[in-house]
């Protein structure tokens, strides 16, 4: 793998790292599928992968490695850390109840869209990504939120970063049509998916903002097209935009 190096780094813990995103993708995984992957000596990666058994990072399941319970510890810790989530999971288990649809919470890091807090409720479905995961940010209401009211020059260092891929033929994909998409999320106050992700799931999110008007969050939800229809998703925004007047009220209040 080929990096472009801004700052001095360590190239032992580059490779280790290395390691643990080729288990986030193709875990449980053997020696020899990850050193295909990562193509370095079966020896180095043997090494590497032990270090990461013995500190409690990785286990062992006979021939197989997997990520262990360690990172959920974590990020729990790393979720009660930030002041803006800690009552957030409130808020989507209630979205998730009275809609009886998929609810979600979501920030922003590193350009890409974090999945804070998710909740199923009766008649869920849909995607079912765990908390945590990471995806651009142009392609989900949760991320399109988000994108709309960061500062512009912080959009452009996320599409120059991650570029547009394209999920479905609906996925903005160029500069100019996203901007426009952007700025008409700006002047209506929420975003929608349009299967621009996924084919056959539809979203809705709003952005919460701190006292000083930085978004800081979005809360959505997401369910199929064929019950997403645009009377519905008018009947999912009242309860969104209800949710995101609490939360916005208790962060300023907590400011």
């Amino acid at each position: 793998m080929t990096r472009t190096r801004k700052q001095k780094t360590v190239s032992a813990v580059e490779t280790s790292f290395e390691i643990l995103d080729i288990l986030n993708r193709i875990e449980p995984a053997g020696v020899s599928e990850i050193t295909e992957e990562i193509q370095m000596s079966t020896s180095t990666v043997f090494s590497h992968v032990n270090t990461l058994v013995q500190e409690g990072y990785v286990m062992k399941n006979d021939t197989q490695y997997v990520r262990s319970l360690r990172f959920l510890e974590a990020a729990g810790t790393i979720r009660q850390r930030c002041e803006a989530t800690q009552h957030l999971q409130e808020h989507v288990t209630k979205l998730a109840s009275e809609t009886g649809e998929i609810a979600g919470a979501a920030t922003e890091e590193r350009g890409q869209r974090v999945i804070l807090y998710r909740s199923a409720g009766e008649m869920a479905a849909g995607d079912k990504l765990p908390i945590g995961a990471h995806s651009d940010l142009h392609w989900t209401s949760l991320g399109k939120a988000l994108l709309a009211h960061l500062p512009p020059e912080r959009r452009s260092e996320i599409v120059d970063q991650h570029g547009l891929p394209r999920g479905t033929d609906n996925t903005f994909t160029e500069r100019d049509t996203l901007g426009e998409e952007l700025e008409r999320i700006r002047q209506q106050g929420y975003a929608v998916d349009d299967e621009e992700h996924l084919s056959g799931v539809r979203g809705i999110a709003v952005p919460i903002f701190d006292a000083q008007q930085n978004v800081i969050a979005s809360l959505g939800l997401t369910g199929p097209r064929s019950r997403f229809d645009p009377s519905y998703l008018t009947r999912l925004l009242r309860y969104l935009e209800q949710a995101k007047n609490e939360s916005e009220v208790r962060i300023q209040y907590y400011a």
